[in-house]
């Protein structure tokens, strides 16, 4: 996690071991002192054949010190690629702490009782997840897991540990701001804001990301265009109007025994499972909705929800459920039959 740098993908260099530069200056010296003997051999002599060896043994100096030079630049260049590789690893060090000294500071944040601390805690863990990707995912779960903490109910009941009655309801409130904007964080990076040619348009658009919200109390969640890999929402209370309306799920989007009222998932996208199993859902529209995978309301109870429109081309499974005034007009089950309607083809089209 945090406390752990990242390793470098830069591949660093051996160093040389102390053998093998003395074996090379040794080879040098051995080269030297063999084209010495053969100079000082050869001095002194004017016949052709010694004039032509003298040229010989003069190129091979020449040779020898070019190999010589070539050998102490490549040694310089080693060198300085070194120093380059122990740069960039000492700046990946410290970007690398200086993460987990921000995100450190920002989980204390979240944990003061002013509600104005938390909400810059909430706001700088949304910037470090902003510019660090690989810590992206981690930080979406610190946020999921603080609105997944339960908020505590004051009733008209005495004052608890001495604070006034007026004084917990103000918290209470101020509680509740602060999750709203943990929300709304979530949900302004899950917006790509497609163009016509389908590419996201939001540059803070967060792809890929999976949501684990299971027993949350959500209030008004706006997830209207919302895109994300999975999410988990089971036995999570969704109080108000909760948004859904087209937003899209690629893999498992599971709300079982979740609450849900008011909610609209007009148009919404479940490329996978749709999991909505002994929830309670009142007052819904999944007008236009598409299930391309097995969409599961076993057991749920549906009251006054419709289904107009609705696509269900995986396996839809109604098995044990209450449909009390929930619509089917002009839904269409291109997967196989939906299980448990069986006595409701009236209100299936």
């Amino acid at each position: 996690m945090f406390n752990r740098a990242t390793p470098s993908r830069t591949p660093a260099l051996r160093a040389l071991s102390p053998r093998a530069i003395w074996g090379g200056g040794a080879l040098l010296l051995v080269i030297g002192l063999a084209v010495g003997w053969i100079l000082l051999s050869t001095v002194g002599s004017e016949s052709p054949r010694d004039r032509a060896r003298l040229e010989v043994v003069r190129t091979a100096i020449s040779i020898v010190a070019g190999v010589g030079g070539a050998a102490a630049l490549l040694l310089a260049a080693r060198r300085q690629r070194t120093n380059e590789l122990a740069l960039l690893e000492t700046k990946h060090d410290a970007a690398e702490r200086r993460t987990t000294e921000l995100y450190s500071a920002a989980i204390e944040q979240l944990g003061s009782d002013k509600a104005a601390v938390r909400l810059g805690g909430l706001y700088a863990l949304e910037r470090l997840a902003q510019d660090n990707l690989a810590h992206r995912q981690t930080i979406v779960e610190v946020m999921c897991a603080y609105l997944r903490m339960p908020l505590a109910e004051v009733d008209d009941a005495a004052p608890v540990e001495g604070l006034e009655l007026a004084t917990l309801n103000r918290s209470l409130a101020e509680e509740r701001r602060v999750r709203h904007a943990a929300q709304h964080i979530l949900c302004s990076h899950l917006r790509p804001r497609r163009n016509g040619s389908g590419k996201p348009t939001n540059s803070k658009f967060w792809p890929d990301t999976d949501l684990y919200l299971a027993g949350a109390v959500l209030r008004h969640l706006n997830f209207s265009g919302c895109h994300v890999r999975s999410a988990v929402f089971s036995n999570a209370t969704l109080e108000g109007a909760a948004m859904f309306d087209g937003a899209v799920f690629d893999d498992v989007a599971n709300f079982v025994g979740a609450s849900l009222d008011h909610a609209v998932l007009h148009g919404a996208t479940f490329r996978g499972p749709a999991l909505f199993s002994y929830a309670t859902i009142t007052d819904a529209l999944f007008t236009r909705a598409r299930f391309a995978g097995p969409a599961r309301f076993d057991n749920a109870r549906l009251e006054d929800t419709d289904f107009s429109e609705a696509r269900f081309e995986g396996v839809a499974l109604f098995e044990n459920a209450t449909t009390e005034d929930t619509n089917f007009d002009q839904t269409v089950f291109t997967g196989s039959a939906p299980e448990g309607t069986a006595d409701r083809d009236d209100q299936l089209a």
